[in-house]
């Protein structure tokens, strides 16, 4: 009975990643900022595993590793993969849903400083 009650957490939580995941799939889009007021485009494609990342303005890209998955919320980290000389390099991020319609992502150092944040809305 305990190992059939574990399989069914197990089958729960799957089910409640998929959820999340499926409902982020596809093109996201819209502005990053820091403290300064400085701000830029962000476009995100989620995947089933990853995601990819475009900053045009500097002109770097990025793949995201998920770290994990929670009903609300994905953490992981970012390996820049063109513009390492232009962009921060090794942060980790969280992405929570904003409202109804928008999420947000919140970039941390490995130290845990806030280093930026961004308000994207699903690409039609």
């Amino acid at each position: 009975m305990q190992k059939l009650f574990l399989a069914l957490l197990l089958v729960i939580g799957q089910a409640a990643h998929a959820d999340f995941l499926t409902e982020n799939r596809g093109q996201w889009e819209g502005k990053g900022y820091i403290s300064t007021g400085l701000e830029w485009p962000v476009y995100i494609k989620f995947l089933s595993k990853s995601a990819e990342v475009y900053t045009p303005d500097d002109g770097c890209e990025a793949i995201w590793t998920f770290e994990s998955v929670g009903q609300n919320i994905i953490r992981g980290w970012e390996q820049v993969t063109v513009g390492a000389d232009r962009c921060y390099v090794g942060l980790k991020f969280v992405v929570t849903r904003h409202d109804a319609s928008r999420i947000k992502v919140d970039w941390f150092q490995m130290n845990g400083m806030h280093v930026a944040e961004a308000l994207l809305w699903r690409v039609q």
